[in-house]
């Protein structure tokens, strides 16, 4: 029902732009028809252009996600373990975790150049915060209990971090991830608006400028339905991965 209310407001938003195109009470230079954006995007997707860009653009971004939950994820598990870790290392990560990743994008220009190498760093520095606060927040927030008990029954370090600290930090690193998501996407996109020769980023830029309006429009569409698809992915992956917490959740209770 939720679903079906949220496609009669998107429905009716499109409409009144249409209304308010022809009736020319908006410059339809600016704001074209729904319906001509509408025969654009199906014409560039039939065509290919707009998937092949839209992937590419994708794929960078799941790519800076996974290389940063590969090394924050183990990173942030590790400094909500060691207190000498974190002293050692926060001060650097606070001073860090402000910068907006835009602004890092010249400095990554001027060491990486305006490759595929420059966009994936500017993307891992973008996703990096988010999932490394996820994973030292979930495991500081071990139950105590949990930590008594390992220790009782002689558990190792490697059997505690393995069998109680990421299972119990699970969905505190889960949260993170999905944050990370799209600011992944809109970080590929600006990366690529600076500097690049293919991604929707670039084209919709190069739309812009050549006032090929209904293109840019198209190409905007296919960006949000690449990013609908996969914040969907994610969130459906993620509740399989860790289908057992409402389980978990019961016995603490």
């Amino acid at each position: 029902m939720k679903r079906l209310s949220g496609l009669v407001v998107f429905c009716a938003l499109a409409l009144a732009w249409e209304v308010l195109s022809r009736s020319g009470a908006v410059s339809r230079l600016y704001f074209p028809p729904v319906s001509t954006i509408a025969a654009t995007f199906w014409e560039l997707t039939v065509s290919g252009l707009l998937p092949g860009q839209a992937l590419s653009t994708v794929s960078r971004a799941v790519a800076g996600l996974l290389i940063a939950l590969a090394v924050m994820g183990p990173l942030g598990l590790a400094m909500g373990v060691s207190r000498r870790l974190s002293a050692l290392l926060t001060p650097t990560v606070e001073l860090l975790r402000p910068v907006p990743p835009p602004a890092v994008i010249p400095a990554a220009m001027l060491l990486l150049g305006i490759g595929t190498g420059m966009k994936l760093a500017v993307i891992v520095f973008a996703c990096s915060f988010p999932i490394l606060v996820g994973a030292v927040d979930g495991a500081r927030g071990v139950e105590p209990g949990f930590r008594l008990t390992a220790a009782a029954y002689g558990l190792t370090r490697r059997d505690l971090l393995f069998g109680v600290i990421l299972p119990a930090a699970g969905p505190s690193v889960a949260a993170g991830f999905r944050s990370a998501v799209p600011m992944a996407l809109i970080v590929a996109v600006l990366s690529e608006m600076v500097g690049a020769t293919s991604g929707i980023g670039q084209y919709i830029l190069r739309m812009q400028r050549t006032f090929a309006i209904p293109e840019m429009y198209a190409g905007v569409a296919m960006l949000g339905l690449w990013g609908l698809l996969l914040n969907a992915g994610v969130e459906r992956a993620l509740g399989q991965l860790l289908r057992w917490h409402d389980g978990w959740k019961g016995v603490m209770k």
